[in-house]
């Protein structure tokens, strides 16, 4: 935890942007939100699928795996239950903790995971202020 909150200035990077793209839903018109935040969860989540592309390892798997889990849920969010959108963020931050240091592919960037994590958690507590979570 330590090593996280030492990358302090990734973390604020990924508050300030999750606030910038929660915002821009809100700019929108109204029949465009669930549309938007959907759209934002599967982009979080395809990046790890082209990071795991990149890695040409066996982590190759693991990562594209992870992604279409996000893609799948983000699709789920945005035409059945928009309160997905909120867990697939909390589960993606924890992908992002168990990328922390290079755990899973040295592909990822080591600064990435704490700013991603950082952003899925403000995000998913947006959303879950905005969609009911059951």
């Amino acid at each position: 935890m330590s090593g996280l909150l030492s990358r302090w200035r990734e973390v604020l990077i990924g508050v300030v942007l999750a606030v910038v793209g929660w915002a821009t839903a809100r700019v929108l018109p109204a029949s465009w939100y669930l549309v938007f935040e959907g759209a934002l969860v599967a982009w979080i989540g395809a990046i790890y699928i082209g990071f795991g592309l990149l890695s040409g390892t066996r982590s190759a798997v693991v990562e594209v795996v992870g992604g279409v889990v996000m893609l799948f849920l983000a699709v789920l969010g945005t035409s059945w239950a928009a309160w997905l959108l909120t867990l697939a963020l909390v589960l993606h931050a924890g992908w992002d903790l168990a990328h922390h240091d290079g755990r899973i592919s040295k592909a990822v960037p080591r600064w990435y995971p704490s700013f991603c994590a950082a952003a899925d958690v403000v995000l998913a507590g947006l959303y879950a202020a905005v969609h009911r979570v059951p």
